[in-house]
């Protein structure tokens, strides 16, 4: 069996905004890595790193300007209607990715009414019962759900075709702490049929708990890359150190310090996090060279 189900080559997006004066925004710079089969690859970092951009381009919602994406090795936009099936989706609030007006069984039922699979009630209550609901929840609408049910019937229609990879963009995020545990062992559940998750989060006590490999950007560049446990436990990057230094705490004490802004009107730098960074060294204003550390990747000078 092949190992790789999906990677990502020297992908890069960007934006424009503004109608007289236009401003670009690099959203993602040449990122490139790979997802195996049945493995739960988280990407995690501060609110508008590109995170949320990259599930979109896999997901085929946005378009890369540069780069490839390949799916069990062929390029995603050589692909049709199958793609859709293979690669499905969880969204960060599930009040807004339901509707409403809709109930459970024929929110789950949707995907196979447009791939025209059959016996779809039957289908139907396996996706609710492997997302932890039964049969009794076929007849309510989302207004009648809590928030960590509305998640699981998401849950569930996004394996009700069942997918070999899940993009799910902080499915957590909207919902109580109560509720977060379940949903997160609910993706280790589904890794044992052989499904693989793309985590996008910030929040690293989840990637703690489920991912196998962690990769941190920062202003839409992958400043590190590995297994969970070597990342979280022994940073390489600043940036991830700084991530890790200023996750919340269960008690003051355990604070530890901050970093400061230590621009003064630089331009742009080729690592992103040059400003925020006390070991930058001259050579970062000119160019930043990627190393592997025992297989990590880090995109760092000081190595």
């Amino acid at each position: 069996m092949k190992e790789e189900l999906l990677r990502l080559e020297k992908v890069s997006k960007s934006f424009t905004f503004g109608l007289f004066k236009k401003r670009t925004i690099r959203a993602v710079k040449e990122v490139s890595f790979s997802i195996g089969y049945g493995e739960i690859f988280s990407l995690v970092g501060e609110s508008g790193s590109g995170k949320s951009t990259i599930g979109k381009i896999i997901l085929r919602l946005e378009k890369p300007d540069k780069g490839e994406v390949f799916f069990e090795g062929k390029g995603i936009y050589s692909l049709g209607k199958e793609y859709t099936k293979q690669v499905s989706a969880i969204f960060q609030d599930p009040r807004n990715s339901l509707n409403p007006g809709m109930k459970v069984k024929q929110i789950v039922e949707e995907p196979l009414l447009v791939h025209g699979v059959e016996n779809r009630k039957e289908e139907v209550i396996k996706a609710l019962e492997k997302a932890g609901l039964g049969e009794e929840f076929l007849e309510r609408k989302p207004e009648n759900l809590s928030g960590g049910q509305r998640q699981r019937v998401a849950i569930a229609r996004a394996i009700v075709l069942k997918p070999k990879l899940i993009v799910a963009d902080e499915p957590t995020s909207s919902l109580d702490m109560s509720y977060r545990a379940g949903i997160l062992d609910l993706f280790l559940r589904l890794r044992e049929e052989g499904i693989s998750t793309l985590l996008i989060t910030h929040d690293l006590r989840a990637v703690e708990r489920i991912a196998h490999r962690v990769g941190v950007l920062y202003k839409g560049k992958l400043v590190e890359m590995g297994k969970v446990q070597e990342v979280l436990k022994n940073p390489k990057h600043p940036y991830t150190q700084y991530l890790l230094e200023t996750m919340p705490v269960r008690h003051p004490s355990q604070r530890k310090r901050e970093f400061k802004d230590y621009s003064q009107g630089e331009e742009e730098s080729p690592c992103p996090f040059f400003p925020m960074c006390a070991y930058r060294l001259k050579e970062c204003e000119k160019e930043v060279k990627e190393v592997s550390i025992d297989g990590r990747l880090v995109s760092c000078n000081l190595y």
